[in-house]
């Protein structure tokens, strides 16, 4: 593709901004030490990449904990049918970092490096990916330009532009359009997505819809499960009700209820998830300040009773609650964030509510509310009537089934974006 002067002028400028923020980064790293610096410039520990083989590689990048859980799928699935691939993840985030090692989602994990030439290049020397794979939306405009012109092949996994982004993107079209042809081929999530791309100038021929890989992720692990449930001493009478990924702001809307939702029945207990750890601490005391008292679940062990509200302080356990409640609320819905995963609770047979804004899964909420097994709240007063409604196990089962139904309807993405990737791969890999 020919590129424009304004295209140049913008990854021009692009390349000056980098350089000034890699210098401050530099000139603060001396001061103010901070994790994985070194990598973020590309230099990356000799020790650990000494532990991956001589096999071909792939290089995928995500950007936090969403992300990595998204790509799981994805990579499991391609092990299987390359299992001698060595998998190489980087991630912006230390809680992604975090989960895609306990997870075991690759055979390294690093974080990315800055998105300027020097670092860029040393990432790519010391990985040498045969493939780059980019998460979702991680659109860095030096490193997808930087394998484009090292004629490796670059492709977009579980792609989507969100609402709120778009509007950036366009604005800074001349730079991003380079960018984004330089993917081989982007494989996204819904016709919104494909339109969105075309708008920012990338061909269709570039772009296929293989639908949303976190719906082909796998049900958590029974015995994990049953493990985690009797770690909350929770009783086989007991109903509980998940907030889950809730989010700054939405937490105002849904504490307030934790009252009378409570008085629903003496059985009822509420696990609460915030978003992000930081604000757990936060969401305790606006508890705390309307008479209600809550324990952490670090705090909890076999022998502990906890209280009737459970705080979700750790990772990677959300799936377990979700897998043995009455019905779960999903975060991100109440407060234009767009939604997190609605199919996570309907993947463990669970009812799911969820506010008004889905703008980021409209398929996922649509699918869900036509089958019965979701439940789209035009406003917080409704939940508390919509919980109500689940006191009746029957109901609450058969609305579940109803919304394990959905998941399965969806499923697909995984096997699509495998053989998407194998169509690009290296024939002398």
């Amino acid at each position: 593709m020919n590129y424009s002067l304004s295209n140049w002028m913008a990854v021009g400028l692009y390349r000056i901004l980098m350089t000034l923020i890699y210098g401050i980064f530099r000139v603060a790293g001396l001061f103010y030490p901070v994790e994985g610096l070194n990598e973020r410039f590309g230099f990356y520990p000799a020790s650990e990449l000494k532990k991956l083989s001589d096999e071909p590689r792939i290089w995928l990048h995500a950007a936090s904990a969403g992300e990595v859980n998204a790509i799981a799928p994805f990579c499991e699935a391609f092990r299987k049918v390359r299992p001698q691939v060595q998998i190489i993840l980087t991630v912006t985030s230390r809680t992604g970092k975090k989960l895609a090692q306990e997870k075991g989602t690759a055979d390294a994990v690093f974080f990315a490096p800055l998105d300027m030439g020097p670092c860029v290049k040393r990432a790519f020397k010391a990985f040498k990916p045969k493939v780059y794979l980019v998460a979702e939306t991680e659109f860095w405009p030096r490193i997808l330009l930087f394998a484009a012109q090292s004629k490796i092949p670059t492709l977009l996994l579980n792609g989507r532009i969100s609402d709120k982004s778009f509007p950036v993107y366009s604005w800074f079209k001349s730079l991003f359009t380079p960018a984004l042809n330089g993917f081989s081929h982007c494989f996204v999530q819904t016709m919104d997505d494909l339109k969105k791309l075309r708008a920012l100038g990338v061909p269709e021929k570039k772009v296929s819809i293989v639908g949303q890989l976190k719906h082909d992720l796998s049900p958590p692990d029974a015995m994990a499960v049953q493990k985690f449930k009797e770690t909350l001493s929770l009783l086989r009478k007991d109903i509980l009700f998940t907030f889950g990924s809730v989010r700054t702001g939405e937490d105002d809307l849904l504490i307030p209820l934790v009252p009378d939702l409570l008085k629903l029945s003496p059985d009822v207990k509420i696990l609460l998830a915030p978003r992000h750890l930081k604000n757990i601490q936060l969401v305790q005391e606006k508890l705390k300040k309307i008479g209600v008292s809550s324990t952490l679940r670090s705090q909890m062990g076999i022998q502990t009773i906890p209280e009737r509200v459970i705080i979700l302080d750790t990772m990677g356990e959300l799936a377990q609650s979700y897998a043995f409640s009455r019905a779960a609320f999903v975060g991100g819905t109440l407060v234009p964030i767009g939604g997190h995963n609605l199919m996570e609770p309907a993947l463990a047979t669970v009812p799911v509510c969820f506010g008004p804004y889905t703008n980021n899964l409209p398929e996922a909420a649509e699918v869900l509310v036509q089958s019965g097994g979701g439940f789209k709240l035009q406003d917080v007063s409704q939940l508390l009537e919509c919980f109500r409604r689940f006191l009746d196990e029957d109901f609450a089962k058969n609305a579940g089934k109803n919304a394990h139904e959905s998941v399965l309807s969806m499923r697909g993405a995984t096997e699509k974006t495998v053989q998407g990737v194998l169509n690009w791969w290296p024939s002398e890999a």
